[in-house]
């Protein structure tokens, strides 16, 4: 016989609640996401994408503060020329656009993006600070300034200037980053290594404010760490359907049979451009035909 006796153990975490930027459609991807879209030549994967980015570009992305951001899509393709279809995305500038994919270059946009973000928030904490000290009568600043140093610091950096006349970051509010990857199997973009520079970034997609997509023919040509670090699969037309539904099956086995499977894949990619779409961004798994018809096995 076990007796069990109550030890009373309490844990209550106070966790600040995420504030990411959201689609108020409730039905695409939630950001932010790392996508992995697999399909042979010709099957959809830039179509699906820019159909998917389009969607953004078009709704509001607004934060649960009520602010809207705007979105910055970044694409890095060899073989850019021949999909111009990325060329008709507003959120998509000429300096957001490369041929050449290299560490150095992933790298710098993340850094770039990471910097853009740290001068919008240091903007945003001096017009807060400016607001609370100029409510002080001059007499009083001194004492107000003991007892708040943090706001002094924050001032100091622009000699207590006005807001407007300090210089102001590129973005006003911070954006929603796509990267999108295209293309790059040969580039050496999918090394094993555990550390890689894509693998690493993928990892801290959320803290840096960046979404993935990346665009391939094979499922075998992306390494299994920079797989596990995805939470949307596009899956379109392949000659030979076997190897994609059994190297992607581990990801949905939990809720679905490989025949349910294999119903679905053939439901979703009967038509032209038709796509899979297993998104695992929202709190219960849900399967797509493209973006425009959700999937349910009953």
């Amino acid at each position: 016989m076990i007796e069990e006796i109550p030890l009373n153990f309490k844990f209550n975490p106070t966790n600040s609640k995420l504030n990411y930027p959201q689609c108020r459609c409730g039905n695409c991807p939630q950001f932010y996401f790392n996508l992995l879209s697999v399909a042979s030549r010709g099957s959809g994967k830039t179509f699906n994408i820019c159909k998917l980015i389009s969607h953004y570009e078009q709704n509001d992305l607004i934060d649960n503060d009520g602010i809207i951001h705007p979105l910055r899509t970044i694409v890095i393709s060899p073989t850019l020329d021949a999909n111009p279809i990325f060329k008709g995305l507003t959120s998509l500038d000429e300096e957001d656009i490369h041929d050449k994919f290299s560490d150095a270059l992933l790298q710098g946009i993340v850094d770039d993006i990471k910097k853009n973000k740290e001068e919008t928030e240091l903007y945003h904490k001096y017009i807060q600070a400016y607001k609370k000290a100029v409510k002080i009568k001059e007499s009083k600043l001194s004492v107000f300034f003991d007892k708040n140093p943090e706001i002094y610091d924050i001032l100091k950096v622009h000699n207590f200037e006005d807001p407007d006349e300090i210089p102001q970051p590129k973005y006003l509010i911070s954006p929603v980053n796509i990267i999108v990857l295209d293309d790059l199997m040969a580039t050496g973009a999918f090394t094993n290594k555990k550390l890689s520079s894509l693998t690493n970034n993928l990892i801290k997609n959320r803290h840096n404010g960046i979404s993935f997509a990346i665009l391939a023919q094979s499922v075998k040509s992306i390494p299994k760490n920079i797989r596990l670090n995805c939470n949307v699969f596009f899956i379109g037309k392949f000659a030979s359907k076997k190897v994609v539904l059994e190297d992607l099956y581990e990801e949905v086995s939990n809720v679905l049979t490989i025949e349910q499977f294999e119903e679905l894949y053939d439901v979703a990619t009967q038509e032209q451009y038709g796509s899979l779409i297993i998104d695992c961004s929202h709190k219960d798994k849900r399967f797509m035909r493209g973006l425009d018809t959700q999937l349910i096995i009953k």
